[in-house]
């Protein structure tokens, strides 16, 4: 019965430190990130309401074609799906200075991606 009590004990805590272990993590929906993301654009790019109503359309089909097609891990993919969103915006934009401003905004947001998560691995032992 005590040798019981301690597996049950020893469990407890094992189960206890792995959770205490892992990072919350607060899932944003594509809608919201879609929201936010046009919230940041639009004022650069001077949009329209419809035209920032569309731009969230664009964004969020292509999260949800990723989604779909499992691409997560598929360059070949994404880049095809990038590519066909990116010609969507360029149609709806319907102006070079907007579209390369809109390029530019992307170009951004990706180095700054890539700076964040550089930081986050430099932080975590054992990951260079």
């Amino acid at each position: 019965m005590k040798k019981n009590i301690l597996f049950f004990a020893f469990l407890l805590v094992c189960f206890l430190a792995a959770n205490a272990q892992e990072a919350p993590q607060t899932a944003i929906s594509p809608e919201d990130r879609t929201k936010m993301f046009v919230d940041h654009i639009a004022p650069k790019l001077n949009l329209t309401k419809g035209q920032k109503d569309t731009l969230a359309i664009i964004f969020i089909q292509f999260m949800d074609d990723i989604q779909k097609y499992h691409a997560e891990n598929n360059a070949k993919v994404i880049t095809f799906m990038m590519k066909n969103r990116d010609d969507k915006v360029k149609n709806l934009l319907r102006d070079t200075v907007k579209y390369s401003k809109y390029l530019l905004v992307l170009e951004d947001i990706k180095k700054q991606r890539e700076s964040q998560h550089g930081s986050m691995q430099q932080g975590q032992p054992g990951r260079h």
